[in-house]
C-alpha cells in the first residue's frame, strides 16, 4: 500500500543533483568518518553515516557515533545551514553519481543505512519552522530531501530480502550473554526474556490499541520515531493468566475516567494497582520499505526497555539496544546492554543542546545517565507510571487472548503492526512517495 499525498505537489519536481558534484571527498569528510560499514573510515558509506551522526557544532557527538538516532531536534539547523549543508549534499551527490549503493550488497547493512537516512528525511519534514524574519531553509530542505529519497530508493531491499533479515533478538538470547530473567539479588544484571515474544502461551502479554481510536499504544515514541513499530508487554508475577485477569479488572472498573478543570478527562488515579514484581517491556522494532514502495515490518529489534517493579512504586530500569558494529559482525545478535553510567543526547521529548543561545550547548557529561532518565516519563506509582494504561480501559476493547487459529504459531508478529498502518497515513510518508513517483517510482 502506498500513499501519494505529495504526488501532485512534486509531479514536476526536478530530481537532478542541483549543485555541482565534487567526486573527490574532502579531507574533513574522511577525518571525521568512523568505521561502521567498512574497516576503511574513508569508505563512502562511512562518510555518509558520519556526516549525519557526528556534528562539528556538537563536538560530543563524536563520543556516541553509534547512537540509535541522528542528533537532530525540532529547530536544529545542522544539515540545512552552512557548512554542513554543502558537506552533506556533496557526499550524497558522490554517492549517487558513483552508484555507491553497489559497493555493499549485504542486506543488513543496506537496511540499516536506509533506516538512518529515513530518520533524517522525516526530520526535515517535521522540523519546526523558523521564526519570522529568519531563513526557512525551504530550498536546502528540498535539495536534501530529493537526494535522501533517491539514495533510499536505490538501497531498498526486496520483500524476500526483508523477511530474511536476522531475528537479532533470538540470536542475542541464544548467545548466552544476557541473563534470562530478573534476579532481585543482582538488580544491576541486564536480562532478555527468551519467552517475550511467545504471544500464544508465554507469560508476557502485549497491549493492543483496539477500539475507537487508531492512535498507537506507545504514541509518544511512535510520533518521534515513526520509522519503528513499538509494542508494550506486561507480565504480572502470576504469569499469563494473572496478567489477563488484571487487564479484565481494569476494563471492568466502573469509573476509569474522571474530569478535571476545563473539562479535561484523565485516567482515574484510583485504578486497581498491579502487584510488586510486575514487569513492563517496550520493544522497538525496525520498519523498512521494500523496492516496490511498500512498508514492511522486520525481525530486527532496535531496543528493549524493561522496567521491574521491585515494590510499588520502586522500579529497576534496563535497556538493551542495537549496536551497528555488533549487528554487522553477528555478535550477540547486534544487541548490547546500556551501561548504568552511559549517556547520550536525548531525542524523545527533549530540548536539543543546539536549540539554546548560539554557541552554547549542554555538553554530554552534563546529561543524566540514560537509565536514570526513564523515570522522567514514568515517575508515577505502579499503574500510573504505565503511560499506555488508557488502552486497557473502556471504551477501548478488552485486551484478550488470540486463538491459535487467528494468531497461529507460524505468525510473525512483526510483519504487520498497527504502527505500520498509522505510518501510511502520515504526511511525511506521502511526501516521500511523491518524490519517488516524480522520479519514476520504485522498481
Amino acid at each position: 500500500m502506498r500513499l501519494f499525498i505529495g504526488a501532485l505537489l512534486l509531479a514536476f519536481l526536478p530530481v537532478g543533483l542541483g549543485k555541482a558534484s565534487c567526486l573527490g571527498s574532502s579531507s574533513q569528510d574522511t577525518a571525521d568518518a568512523v568505521a561502521i560499514y567498512d574497516p576503511n573510515p574513508a569508505h563512502l558509506w562511512n562518510q555518509l553515516h558520519s556526516v549525519l551522526f557526528i556534528r562539528d557544532d556538537l563536538p560530543d557527538t563524536k563520543l556516541v557515533p553509534d547512537s540509535l538516532d541522528p542528533p537532530l531536534w525540532g529547530s536544529t539547523r545542522y544539515l540545512l545551514a552552512e557548512p554542513s549543508n554543502e558537506r552533506v549534499l556533496r557526499i550524497l551527490d558522490e554517492f549517487l553519481q558513483t552508484h555507491a549503493e553497489r559497493l555493499i550488497q549485504d542486506p543488513v547493512k543496506r537496511a540499516i543505512l536506509q533506516r538512518d537516512l529515513w530518520a533524517v528525511f522525516d526530520w526535515t519534514v517535521a522540523r519546526v519552522p523558523e521564526q519570522p524574519g529568519k531563513s526557512a531553509y525551504n530550498k536546502e530542505r528540498q535539495e536534501l530531501q530529493t537526494r535522501l529519497a533517491e539514495v533510499m530508493r536505490r538501497l531498498a531491499l526486496t520483500p524476500e530480502e526483508i523477511h530474511s533479515l536476522p531475528n537479532n533478538y533470538e540470536r542475542a538470547v541464544a548467545s548466552g550473554q544476557f541473563a534470562k530473567e530478573y534476579d532481585p539479588r543482582h538488580p544491576d544484571l541486564p536480562f532478555l526474556p527468551p519467552d517475550l515474544f511467545d504471544l500464544l502461551g508465554g507469560p508476557w502479554v502485549a497491549i493492543y490499541s483496539q477500539g475507537p481510536a487508531s492512535e498507537p499504544v506507545a504514541a509518544q515514541h511512535v510520533s518521534t520515531f515513526s520509522r519503528s513499530s513499538f509494542v508494550v508487554f506486561v507480565r504480572l508475577p502470576g504469569g499469563r493468566k494473572a496478567t489477563f485477569e488484571y487487564f479484565r479488572t481494569l476494563w471492568d472498573f466502573p469509573q476509569p475516567w474522571i474530569s478535571r478543570q476545563h473539562e479535561q478527562t484523565i485516567e482515574n488515579p484510583g485504578l486497581p494497582q498491579f502487584p510488586a514484581g510486575t514487569q513492563v517491556a517496550l520493544v522497538r522494532q525496525m520498519m523498512l520499505f521494500d523496492n516496490r514502495g511498500n512498508l514492511e515490518g522486520t525481525p530486527i529489534t532496535e531496543s528493549v526497555q524493561i522496567r521491574v517493579y521491585r515494590t510499588v512504586p520502586t522500579q529497576d530500569f534496563y535497556e538493551i539496544r542495537l549496536s551497528r558494529p555488533q549487528l554487522f559482525a553477528n555478535r550477540t545478535g547486534g544487541l548490547r546492554a546500556t551501561g548504568r553510567n552511559e549517556k547520550e543526547f536525548f531525542i524523545l521529548s527533549a530540548f536539543g543542546p543546539d536549540e539554546g543561545s548560539p554557541n552554547q550547548y549542554t555538553p554530554l557529561d552534563k546529561y543524566p545517565p540514560i537509565l536514570e532518565s526513564c523515570v522522567t516519563c514514568h515517575r508515577g506509582s505502579g499503574i500510573t507510571s504505565l503511560n499506555s494504561r488508557g488502552r486497557l480501559l473502556k471504551p477501548y476493547w478488552l485486551n484478550h487472548e488470540y486463538s491459535a487459529g487467528a494468531y497461529g504459531p507460524d505468525h510473525k508478529w512483526w510483519e504487520e503492526t498497527q504502527d505500520m498502518g498509522w505510518k501510511q497515513n502520515r504526511y511525511e510518508w506521502g511526501l516521500l512517495n511523491g518524490y519517488w513517483k516524480s522520479n519514476g517510482g520504485l522498481h
